[in-house]
């Protein structure tokens, strides 16, 4: 367990410099030279800026590049079980081609699961409380809930109301499909554990 939270502080630190990262490589695609980033703080923008869809387009850039290395992490769980049966059923034993037991199978799986969940809470879920809680505070801090409103002249608490569920359907899909990979992945390790 000891293992698993190191694991999962260092995949949140590669990650917040991925949504950084991110962030950064999309504000400069679409012309913008204005910017700041900091640790502590998002790309700024002007807030008259002609284009707030570009606006728009760098705040989310940052939770859509983490979800995909959630997303290939998800995918690559549940591969290992499918690629592990086809290997053991060529080999006969429980030993895939990389000499792997079932319980290095189970092991490396909780790798990619703590890379999964670490993005999901560093980002939306991490987001989702920047988004509600700082900007209800009235702190000073420009979310993209602030670039939607310029962008779609929509009010405030609808686009909350917006927000929140996508995040509450993004969450159910989320947690379903990684179960859905550490299912496959367990049985297909426990399965291995078992062949003669």
């Amino acid at each position: 367990m000891g293992r698993i939270a190191v694991l999962a502080v260092g995949f949140g630190a590669l990650l917040y410099g991925v949504h950084r990262l991110a962030m950064v490589v999309v504000a400069w695609l679409i012309g913008n030279e204005d910017m700041i980033v900091g640790l502590d703080c998002c790309v700024d923008y002007h807030r008259d800026a002609p284009d707030p869809w570009g606006n728009v387009l760098v705040a989310v850039s940052g939770v859509v590049a983490t979800q995909v290395v959630a997303w290939t992490a998800i995918g690559l769980l549940a591969a290992r079980s499918r690629s592990g049966r086809g290997r053991r059923d060529r080999a006969g034993s429980d030993q895939g081609s990389r000499g792997q037991s079932g319980g290095d199978r189970v092991g490396r799986g909780r790798v990619l699961v703590t890379v999964a969940v670490t993005a999901f809470v560093v980002s939306p879920l991490l987001q989702l409380f920047v988004y509600v809680i700082w900007h209800w505070a009235e702190r000073d801090y420009v979310a993209v809930i602030d670039y939607a409103m310029d962008a779609t002249g929509l009010p405030e608490q609808a686009l909350m109301v917006l927000l929140l569920g996508m995040f509450g359907g993004y969450a159910v899909v989320f947690w379903v499909a990684l179960r859905w990979a550490w299912d496959r992945a367990h049985a297909s390790a426990q399965l291995a554990g078992r062949t003669p």
